[in-house]
């Protein structure tokens, strides 16, 4: 992972990427959600209150559910994969989900490290 990272900022909330992701030409940023693209993957981020609370995908390929703590904050975590692409992302009850989209073959660690990262309006992580 020596590709450089930054840090962006959606609705109180921060989290860091790779300096390739950037805001997507249909979504970019808009109020409490972002989309942003490049390296083969694509990060979602939505921190309003329909945000998806990531409950209808058992029966997706791979299916694999789990909690950690984010911040302080323990988040529901899930990765499938689907028709060559994994899905994993991360939901932090009440507050925000996000979603990275990325080939199968892709390391999955750095979907889980830009998820992982995410902190709240205190400053908070998990790193």
């Amino acid at each position: 992972m020596s590709q450089p990272w930054s840090s962006v900022r959606v609705a109180g909330l921060a989290l860091d990427v790779p300096a390739q992701l950037v805001p997507s030409d249909e979504a970019g940023f808009e109020g409490s959600a972002a989309v942003l693209e490049g390296a083969d993957m694509r990060l979602t981020v939505d921190a309003s209150p329909f945000a998806d609370p990531l409950t209808r995908y058992e029966a997706k390929p791979g299916f694999e559910y789990w909690q950690e703590a984010v911040g302080s904050i323990t988040a529901d975590f899930v990765l499938f994969e689907e028709e060559g692409t994994r899905t994993v992302a991360v939901t932090i009850p009440g507050r925000a989900t996000a979603v990275v989209h990325q080939p199968a073959d892709a390391d999955k660690d750095v979907a889980l490290q830009i998820l992982r990262s995410i902190r709240t309006d205190q400053g908070e992580s998990n790193d």
